[in-house]
C-alpha cells in the first residue's frame, strides 16, 4: 500500500541550534530549547524538546513561508531508512495522528542515528 505522504522536506546539513532561534521564535515557548536543527537552501527542520517544526520557504522571493508543527504526543510511529550504495540519502518518515506522513530526506553528511536516538527518547 503506498504511503500518503503529507509533505517531504530535504535537508543537507546540521546547523547550530541557536541559528534557528530567531527564525522559529514565534512558535517556541520561552523555555523551549532547540535540540537539533537541519537545513537545506529552502527547507529547514528543527527538533525541540516538545515538537518538530518544519519550514517550507515558497515562491521566487522566499517571502511566503509555511510552518508545520508536529508535537511528539501526536506521532504514532516513525521509520528510519539508512543510505545505501547508490542512494546516498537517508530517509525519515513520521506518522502523525490525524495528519498523515511527514518525510525528511537527509543528506549524506547528516547522522541519521542521532535523529533516531533522539526520537526514541521523545516518542512514547
Amino acid at each position: 500500500m503506498p504511503i500518503d505522504l503529507l509533505t517531504e522536506f530535504s535537508v543537507t546539513e546540521k546547523v547550530t541550534n541557536e541559528e534557528g532561534r530567531e527564525l522559529f521564535e514565534m512558535f517556541l515557548a520561552n523555555d523551549e530549547p532547540i535540540e537539533l536543527f537541519y537545513r537545506h537552501s529552502r527547507d529547514k527542520v528543527i527538533f525541540t524538546d516538545r515538537k518538530i517544526i518544519a519550514i517550507d520557504i515558497q515562491g521566487l522571493t522566499g517571502k511566503k513561508k509555511e510552518f508545520r508543527m508536529f508535537p511528539y504526543s501526536k506521532i504514532t510511529s516513525y521509520s528510519v531508512e539508512t543510505a545505501g550504495t547508490f542512494d546516498w540519502d537517508s530517509d525519515l518518515k513520521i506518522w502523525v495522528s490525524g495528519v498523515g506522513v511527514f518525510g525528511v530526506k537527509l543528506g549524506k553528511k547528516i547522522d541519521i542515528k542521532e535523529i533516531g536516538k533522539f526520537l526514541s527518547e521523545k516518542v512514547k
